[in-house]
């Protein structure tokens, strides 16, 4: 997916699809577990948020994670083409600067915003715990 100079990146509307019909105009940003940005639509922002309150979770893990989750979301709406500006705030967290092509994948209630050279990283680190998974769930 291609990034323009000011931040903007064009979502495929496939994504912007599989949002619930009355969601499909908004997105809230925040960081990821892992260094990418992580798109939500409200309902999924909801449930996100339900994770961290419904766990045990000192004060300053509630702390941290507020602030870096919840205190540094955005709330954006998509323009006419489906672009959403990305902050710069996120765009240097997901190591973004200077990009041109990102990477975005869908998943279950997300969509994460990838560098596509980290992403490709992180997959190849995780290569032997996936083969792994492909074992247990044959065997299961």
């Amino acid at each position: 997916m291609s990034l323009d100079p000011k931040g903007r990146l064009a979502i495929p509307a496939r994504f912007r699809m599989a949002f619930p019909a009355d969601q499909q105009n908004d997105i809230i940003l925040t960081r990821g577990f892992d260094p990418c940005i992580t798109g939500y639509y409200s309902d999924s922002w909801q449930e996100f948020q339900k994770i961290f309150y419904g766990n045990e979770l000192s004060r300053e893990e509630m702390d941290l994670i507020e602030r870096e989750f919840v205190g540094r979301k955005l709330e954006s709406t998509f323009d006419k083409q489906g672009r959403v500006t990305l902050p710069p705030h996120l765009i240097k967290y997901a190591h973004l600067e200077g990009l041109s092509e990102v990477t975005v994948i869908g998943i279950r209630n997300r969509i994460e915003i990838w560098n596509p050279n980290v992403y490709d990283e992180i997959r190849a680190e995780k290569e032997q715990v996936i083969q792994g998974l492909r074992q247990k769930l044959r065997t299961s």
